[in-house]
């Protein structure tokens, strides 16, 4: 061998080394930063772009009606398809791989014809023109500083109604919208509905040609002020000019047998717009229910009653015009700057009530309070709002037999064009929540176990027997239940795989039992939007969580 020879075999040997002690690449569940177009019409299929680390994985939602086949993996495309019937609304969607799942990303199915923003449409005098409405556009902001514009004409005298979703399918944006004339000056402005997506309706003074203008600022919100943009910054503009439901009123519907609704709008014929309609089977009063109604822009949450709801009767702004009522659902509309609405009841010495105003819940503007007097006028309790929901519950004991009256009004005195809500009267009912701290995927290796805590919290004195229980368990996973403890608390629920347990995963749901021979079932739910939420939206919370075995 010649003396040149050990060199290459040094190299070798030097490559071996590292080789062998190297950290190999550790395989990671998928991230889904977006979706594009971030929703679609029921009974339609196109292509659909996904962000993120998603080359090896797929997409999958548990709504039965969406179903995503995978196209360019390296375009990262699939082709998704909305089968005819899928309820409306927001609904979630997963990307999956071998190693786990992503955070869930929100998926918007909608009733409305579908466009995709057409660039260049930055400038006012170069705004994407839409020559028939109603429509949906998909589109976003990107880049950094992005400020759409889409062009309309109106009639004098005509409504352009619209709902922007952007926070609601977890884009990084606070959204503004502005209206402006032919001359670019602006003539409305709308900022936060339920959340901070505008929800409008304008009426044009003159017939023209009116330009919708769209920007955001970063949310949460960042030390630069400018106009924000990225690849992940979409949001979906549904416009109407009628005739379109907004509300229904009342926003309240019984737990079984008809109630009737007037729908309002611009458009609408008040003499054909009255309708009954019915909850599904099963539901109880005290649920949220969400409406399909065909010419909404979305779904309409209306609140279960035992009863259909007791309307207010106008005047009812004094003290002796006070609307009668009994304990149960009474619905009303603050529509004007400075009303009152009075409710009036009789109460016995000693007893005891709770009053709660649905609006803000219900994705109605109304920013209420609450407040009760006595017979007297004397004030026994008074609430603005209450926690991040915008709506007041208030309990007040009798101190004397006689009249108690409730009073809803407008926390600013503003008046509302349309201030409706729900005023929920009566004992307050034992019942429990049961919350997880979040809704992130879950993993259990085999042979292992996996500890999940969830807090119960029992309200109004609830004392009765509950368990905790996970169903939706996949093969060789075992999971028994907990007793909740008579104070409620911190719960925490162990998963156990066994050794030879299927790799793979699945949808998960936790559910908390009521004992006894008539047994309810409320199902855990896990909050999606965490510490930056803000309002609410049609789907906030999840029942279910994926738990992925390897």
């Amino acid at each position: 061998m010649s003396p040149s020879s050990p060199a290459p075999l040094r190299r070798l040997l030097t490559l071996g080394l590292i080789a062998a002690g190297a950290t190999p690449l550790a395989a990671e569940p998928p991230k889904l930063d977006s979706l594009f177009p971030p929703g679609g019409q029921a009974g339609s299929s196109f292509p659909l772009n996904a962000g993120g680390k998603v080359e090896d994985a797929r997409l999958w939602s548990p709504t039965p009606g969406l179903h995503f086949v995978p196209g360019d993996r390296k375009k990262r495309e699939w082709q998704v398809t909305i089968e005819a019937g899928t309820p409306a609304g927001l609904h979630l969607v997963h990307a999956i791989n071998a190693e786990g799942a992503s955070a869930a990303r929100w998926f918007s199915v909608g009733t409305l014809p579908e466009l995709t923003e057409t660039e260049p449409n930055n400038a006012f005098d170069q705004g994407m023109e839409l020559a028939k409405l109603p429509v949906c556009l998909n589109a976003r902001l990107d880049p950094g500083g992005d400020v759409d514009h889409y062009e309309i004409d109106l009639k004098a005298g005509q409504t352009l109604a619209g709902r922007v979703e952007a926070y609601a399918l977890g884009s990084p944006v606070d959204v503004l919208l502005h209206v402006l004339d032919a001359a670019g000056t602006r003539v409305f402005t709308a900022s936060d509905g339920r959340n901070l997506d505008p929800d409008f309706a304008f009426t044009a003074d003159k017939a023209g040609r009116y330009s919708v203008q769209i920007a955001g600022f970063a949310h949460p919100p960042q030390a630069n002020v400018s106009f924000t943009g990225g690849s992940t910054v979409v949001y979906r503009l549904h416009l109407s000019q009628g005739p379109l439901v907004r509300f229904a009123q009342p926003a309240a519907i019984a737990a079984s047998g008809k109630t009737a609704l007037q729908f309002l709008g611009p458009g609408l014929d008040i003499r054909t717009s009255k309708h009954t309609a019915e909850a599904p089977a099963g539901v109880q009063p005290g649920d949220l229910i969400q409406l399909q109604v065909p010419q909404a822009l979305q779904p309409l949450q209306m609140l279960v009653a035992a009863a259909a709801p007791q309307p207010e009767k106008e005047p009812n702004e004094e003290s002796a015009q006070a609307t009668p009522v009994q304990p149960g659902v009474a619905a009303g509309r603050i529509d004007t700057r400075g009303d009152t609405d009075r409710f009036v009841l009789t109460m016995k010495k000693g007893e005891k009530l709770q009053a709660s105003v649905w609006a803000r819940r219900l994705g109605l503007p109304l920013d209420a309070t609450l407040r009760v007097e006595d017979s007297a006028g004397k004030v026994l309790a008074r609430v603005d709002d209450i926690g991040e929901e915008a709506d007041p519950t208030l309990s007040w004991t009798a101190e004397a037999d006689g009249p108690h009256q409730i009073l809803v009004e407008d926390q600013f005195q503003l008046g509302e064009t349309d201030g409706h809500y729900v005023l929920e009267i009566g004992s307050a009912r034992p019942a429990f929540e049961a919350t997880l701290a979040d809704a992130k995927p879950l993993t259990l290796e085999r042979g292992k176990s996996l500890a999940v805590k969830l807090t119960v919290k029992r309200l109004n004195g609830h004392k009765e027997p509950l368990v905790v229980r996970a169903a939706g368990l996949p093969a060789g996973v075992h999971a028994a239940e907990v007793t909740v403890p008579e104070k409620g608390g911190t719960i925490e629920l162990k998963l156990q795989a066994a050794a030879n347990a299927p790799v793979g995963g699945g949808a998960l749901r936790l559910e908390v039992w009521t004992a006894g021979e008539a047994a309810r079932v409320q199902p855990v739910q896990a909050p999606l939007r965490g510490d930056d939420r803000r309002g609410n939206s049609l789907l906030d919370h999840s029942e279910s969580l994926w738990l992925q075995v390897r």
